[in-house]
């Protein structure tokens, strides 16, 4: 019995391996049968369908569909699809029933930039979003003085960043504002006052004394007796009185 049992198990590798073989031949030697994409969408909002991709890779391949699946450039297949400015990354594969599939990733917008050159998100790698006619992302809103580039939009993306790497922090506020001068500032929902945050350095530090003023201070003085709170110099928080 376990002579017969070694001589079957190199067989049944043998006839798996041929079988995967014969599979792989005929896989390739099959005609496309349909052109399909996968979104990772990342949890959130929709900003580009598969269908506007599709039309992508068809319109720059418009013969894929007379191809064999061996034929198919899978490489050009993803380049292609890669075209679109909401997507992050992009690879190509086909299926055993015929199919070529791309597989795309969803670029993650956190904060949708309003500025002279026009409105745009930057996402969680600072690169450029175009605004999308599909649906618009929930993400805090910048505006003010933002250049197209350079060290103010970047200033503007660290805050946006690390508002959103801090789940307790990013339901606090609605909106970034960057004046002439540089300095970063925060709108909260809650209350009439603004956040002088100046650069986006040493943001641990000034959320936390923000934070802390918050709890310990303006819960009990009144969130309308100041018309801005100053975090923007080291260890200080500078409060501006509102005027009667």
């Amino acid at each position: 019995m376990k002579k017969r049992s070694k001589i079957l198990t190199p067989l049944l590798v043998v006839l798996l391996i041929a079988l995967i073989v014969a599979a792989n031949i005929w896989k390739n030697q099959s005609p496309v049968q349909s052109l399909r994409v996968d979104i990772d969408y990342c949890g959130v909002d929709t900003l580009v369908r598969p269908a506007q991709v599709e039309q992508l890779v068809r319109d720059g391949m418009p013969g894929l569909a007379s191809l064999k699946i061996k034929e198919v450039d899978l490489k050009r297949v993803a380049t292609l699809a890669a075209k679109s400015p909401w997507l992050k990354q992009c690879e190509a594969s086909t299926s055993i029933g015929g199919a070529v599939v791309v597989h795309a990733v969803q670029r993650r917008p956190i904060v949708r930039v309003c500025s002279r050159q026009g409105e745009y998100y930057l996402d969680d790698s600072c690169h450029n979003v175009p605004i999308s006619k599909v649906s618009s992302c929930d993400v805090i809103v910048a505006s003010g003085n933002i250049p197209a580039k350079g060290a103010g939009l970047k200033q503007v993306w660290t805050l946006a960043k690390y508002l959103d790497a801090h789940a307790d922090l990013a339901p606090l506020f609605d909106q970034i504002y960057l004046d002439g001068e540089g300095d970063l500032y925060l709108t909260p929902k809650l209350g009439n006052h603004v956040v002088q945050i100046g650069n986006a350095e040493e943001l641990d530090s000034k959320f936390h004394n923000l934070m802390e003023l918050y709890d310990k201070g303006l819960s009990q003085a009144g969130w309308e007796t100041y018309s801005q709170v100053s975090v923007k110099y080291h260890k200080q928080v500078v409060c501006t009185r509102r005027d009667n």
